[in-house]
C-alpha cells in the first residue's frame, strides 16, 4: 500500500518503521506469517528522540513500564507533555506522523500494529462508513484493549504457537475495540422518530440541569416504560446514561481549550452535584481524572 503521511512523505510499512527507529526491538512477529498484524517488544528503552513518518498501519502502544519522568509526544499537529503510568495505552492512527521524546528511566512498551486495509475489512461488518476517521490518543486506559495486547504479547513470547487463524481472531477483536474507543461514533438510529427527537433536543440544550424521566417521556407522549424501551432501542443506553455521556463529551472539549477552567466550576456548569461526582463519571468513561486528562492535552 502506498500513500502520503501527514508530513508529505511516503507511508512506511511496519518493517520499514522498525528499521528507521533508533532503538532495539527485542522481539517481533515478522517471521510468523501473520497477515496484516505485527507485534514488537521494546524493553528498557534508552533516552530517545524518535521521529516516525506515517505508516500504512494503525499503532497501539501498551506502556508496560512507564518512565518516571516527562514524556513528550507529538502526533500530527498535537503535542502532549505528561507523566505516564504503567499500563496506559497510546494510539496512533495510520498516516499520522509522530514523535516520542523521553529521558532516563528505561521504559518498556509493546507495539501492536494492524494494517489499515485489514482494519477496514474487520470493521466493515459493523456498518462503519468511515473507518479511517480515527483520533489519536495518549495516556488512555481500557481494560479490554490491555487484555488483547497481553494476548498478542503472549503469542509473541510463544513464537506464534497458536497459528495465524488465532491471530486473525485477535485482530478482528482488536479492530472492533479500536473503532469503539477511538472512532467517531456513528449517527444514532432514532427508531422513535420525531417523538424522541424532542427528548434528545432537550438533553442537548439543557444538559446542565436535572432532567427528569417524567419530563422527557412527557415530551414524547409515551409512558415512562415505553419511553425507556424506545430510547434504549434507538441509542443503546438509558436516558440518564445518555445525559451523562453528553456532559462528559462537553467536558472533554472544555478541558482541551487553552484557557484554564476551574474543575469545581466546570462540574457545576455541567450539572453535576459537585467535583467528586463529576470526577467519578469522567474517570469511568475516559479512564483518567479530569485533571490528568487536561494535563495530557495542553501543550
Amino acid at each position: 500500500m502506498t500513500g502520503l503521511s501527514s508530513g508529505g512523505s511516503r507511508l512506511l510499512n511496519p518493517e520499514q518503521r522498525m528499521a528507521m527507529v533508533p532503538v532495539t526491538c527485542a522481539a517481533h512477529s515478522g517471521g510468523f506469517g501473520w497477515r496484516g498484524m505485527r507485534v514488537e517488544d521494546y524493553p528498557d528503552l534508552p533516552p530517545s528522540d524518535i521521529r516516525c513518518a506515517g505508516m500504512n498501519a494503525h499503532l497501539l502502544v501498551y506502556h508496560t513500564r512507564a518512565l518516571d519522568g516527562e514524556f513528550h509526544h507529538e502526533c500530527a499537529d498535537r503535542t502532549t507533555r505528561t507523566r505516564l503510568r504503567s499500563g496506559e495505552l497510546s494510539f496512533i492512527p495510520a498516516r499520522a506522523d509522530n514523535r516520542w521524546l523521553f529521558g532516563e528511566g528505561r521504559p518498556c512498551a509493546i507495539h501492536v500494529m494492524i494494517d489499515e486495509d485489514l482494519f477496514t475489512r474487520n470493521v466493515a461488518q459493523d456498518g462503519c462508513n468511515s473507518p479511517r476517521d480515527l483520533r489519536d490518543d495518549f495516556q488512555f486506559t481500557s481494560p479490554e484493549l490491555q487484555a488483547l495486547v497481553r494476548l498478542f504479547a503472549l503469542e509473541l513470547a510463544n513464537g506464534g504457537l497458536n497459528g495465524p487463524l488465532y491471530v486473525e481472531a485477535l485482530g478482528a477483536a482488536l479492530s472492533h475495540r479500536i473503532m469503539r474507543e477511538f472512532g467517531a461514533p456513528p449517527p444514532a438510529t432514532n427508531q422513535g422518530g420525531p417523538a424522541l427527537d424532542r427528548a434528545i433536543e432537550l438533553i442537548h440544550q439543557e444538559y446542565y440541569r436535572a432532567i427528569g424521566l417524567d419530563e422527557l417521556a412527557g415530551l414524547t407522549g409515551l409512558s415512562r416504560a415505553q419511553f425507556i424501551r424506545r430510547f434504549r432501542a434507538a441509542f443503546g443506553k438509558a436516558p440518564h446514561a445518555y445525559l451523562i455521556d453528553y456532559r462528559i463529551a462537553i467536558a472533554r472539549q472544555r478541558l482541551r481549550m487553552p484557557k484554564p477552567v476551574s474543575l469545581v466550576d466546570l462540574a457545576l456548569e455541567l450539572g453535576f452535584a459537585d467535583q467528586s461526582h463529576f470526577h467519578r463519571h469522567f474517570r469511568a468513561l475516559t479512564g483518567a481524572s479530569p485533571a490528568a486528562f487536561r494535563r495530557s492535552r495542553l501543550t
